[in-house]
């Protein structure tokens, strides 16, 4: 007799595993599991459908550290008509404009930080009565008052349907007031043969996922978009993110207009589903020039021929004339009730532009003069960045290396960022990342921008434009001095200067974020602009692709060179 019976027999004793022996076992199956899952994970995240902008590297998770209370400055209220002010030299003209900065009284420290902290989703469905009702009472005419209600329906059903970015919700609750507000103010005739629209952002689902947003550019122009139609009373349906699940042919049938770019083009293709081009516009934040034919992604061949130049639609404004500019709607209304004695403190420091920072690695074949900018402008103001904590770039290893005095904030929803620049005086950018619209988010707020100049203008590679750039946001280069300044990142001795000059001329800015060039970025241009979007989705004739048919007429479809329609997708 052998083995445990043999044992037993003889009276020994039978091995029962105690407390330690369980408790062992336990957690080593819990930590397998957990490996074994993350690997399940990072093997399902195919890193080609973060496209070819986000380089592959090692996730690391940073602490946020908790933001440190803060004295702010009263700028708005200084305590002569004139004071000192800290300026940049600007690359534009040969004098060195004053950058309006006060030193003057300060103020009490803030009691607590509770304007600091995340907002919360709330439903602002709950709200839309009530404004409606408010908002009525100002209206002079019947049809003002069918537009206002159709409105209406139309943000409640925006906000009941499927919004997987949190960020999206919350820009459009935050601004909802405001956009119907600016409905009451511009002529508007409901469309009767336009009712529904889909909306369609594969692109920033793609790039930028939808439950952690690393980059906001283009999720709020996305936002805004929604907004504005709702506001011009369309049921918008934002199309979910699902993987390999695209609209269909019978989706793009029940809709009148749809939005979507170069990711839904080619998904669409995939599927043998194109979005319809009689109906289609195409979010294009650098722009299609017409100029980049042969790119199996963004080129001028079919099927995105099928799309004339103009239905793209461009984040700033004049830089691909063949494209319509569509840009973001940055600028809040000015409230009658603000006043000067009225605004927040605001404090004598700088935000970074940007939550992610790979260019200030020289490393990264990056120019140098992006570190060196940041750290000239810690010499002459406390600098805040706004990292995004889980970033694949080790933006804050970055910056801690390049500039350890700069203080990283962990700042996520709208109205946190909106918070911040409204307290501080500048917000400065070092190149990178281009024509992100947070810079007229900050000047609508009464806050300066710096930006560089680039010193040897650029055209962008992988890009469907053959443009060159001069600067980080070349609009930006438009708007005058005190409010944008584009300095020489080269000669960083001359940057810094000290001049007076009377802060009277700036209480409009300071108060209601009014400048030169202002509506280009305002809800009111914003809304505008969308309408004629509308208004103008047409079938589209062969002289919408006139341009074109003079320089590659081999790449475009039947109709565009005058001869019979063909149908749908037919690219011959």
């Amino acid at each position: 007799m052998k083995g445990p019976a043999a044992r037993r027999a003889k009276g020994a004793e039978v091995w029962k595993p105690g407390f330690t022996d369980w408790a062992f076992c336990t957690v080593f199956s819990m930590v397998l599991s957990s490996v074994a899952a993350v690997f399940c994970v990072k093997t399902l995240l195919d890193p080609s459908d973060f496209g070819p902008q986000r380089p592959h590297a090692v996730r690391v998770r940073i602490e946020p550290t908790a933001p440190p209370l803060v004295e702010p400055v009263l700028v708005t209220a200084p305590v002569s008509t004139t004071t000192t002010w800290t300026s940049w030299t600007s690359t534009r003209t040969s004098d060195t404009q004053p950058f309006q900065a006060p030193q003057v009284a300060r103020a009490p420290l803030h009691p607590d930080r509770r304007s600091l902290q995340p907002a919360k989703d709330a439903n602002c469905q709950v709200e839309i009565p009530k404004l409606a009702a408010e908002l009525a009472k100002g209206l002079r005419s019947p049809k003002d008052q069918a537009a206002l209600d159709l409105a209406a329906e139309a943000w409640k059903r925006l906000l009941a349907g499927k919004i997987q970015v949190a960020y999206m919700r919350q820009r459009m609750c935050s601004r909802m007031k405001n956009w119907l507000e600016t409905l009451t103010q511009i002529s508007w005739m409901p469309q009767g043969r336009v009712r529904s629209v889909m909306v369609w952002p594969q692109a920033a689902y793609l790039h930028f996922g939808v439950t952690r947003v690393w980059s906001l550019g283009e999720y709020a122009q996305w936002a805004d978009l929604c907004a504005a139609l709702a506001t011009l009373g369309l049921e918008v349906t934002l199309w979910p993110f699902q993987r390999k699940t695209y609209p269909t042919v019978r989706h793009y049938q029940s809709v009148q207009i749809v939005y979507t770019d170069y990711n839904g083009v080619h998904a669409g293709k995939g599927s043998n589903a194109l979005p319809p081009p009689d109906k289609t516009w195409l979010l294009d934040t650098f722009g299609t020039d017409g100029t980049v034919v042969d790119n199996d992604f963004f080129g001028r061949v079919p099927p995105l021929t099928d799309y004339p130049l103009h239905r793209f639609l461009t984040l700033a404004p004049g830089y691909s004339s063949r494209n319509t500019f569509l840009g973001v709607a940055a600028v809040a209304g000015r409230s009658d009730n603000t006043s000067i004695a009225s605004l927040p403190p605001r404090t004598w420091q700088c935000v970074l532009w940007s939550k992610v920072h790979p260019w200030l690695a020289e490393s990264n074949g990056f120019p140098a003069y992006h570190a060196n900018l940041l750290h000239e402008y810690t010499k002459h103001c406390k600098v805040i960045a706004t990292v995004d904590a889980k970033d694949t770039y080790k933006t804050s290893q970055l910056i801690r290396t390049c500039c350890p005095e700069v203080e990283i904030r962990d700042v996520q929803s709208p109205q946190q960022f909106q918070s911040l620049l409204r307290s501080s005086a500048v917000y400065v950018g070092v190149g990178e990342p281009l024509i992100a619209p947070s810079c007229f988010e900050a000047l609508s707020l009464g806050t300066h921008v710096v930006q560089p100049h680039f010193p040897e203008h650029r055209t962008l590679k992988n890009k469907p434009t053959t443009e060159n750039w001069t600067s980080q946001h070349p609009f930006l280069e438009q708007v005058p001095e005190p409010f944008a300044f584009t300095v020489n990142p080269l000669d960083l001795e001359a940057v810094p200067k000290a001049e007076a000059s009377e802060v009277s001329a700036l209480r409009a800015f300071y108060a209601f974020g009014e400048y030169p060039g202002r509506d280009e970025f305002s809800t009111r241009g914003f809304l505008k602009r969308v309408a004629g979007t509308v208004e103008g989705t047409r079938t589209l004739e062969a002289a919408d692709w006139d341009w074109e048919r003079q320089r590659h007429p081999m790449q475009l479809p039947s109709r565009a060179l005058g001869q019979l329609r063909t149908p749908e997708g037919d690219h011959s």
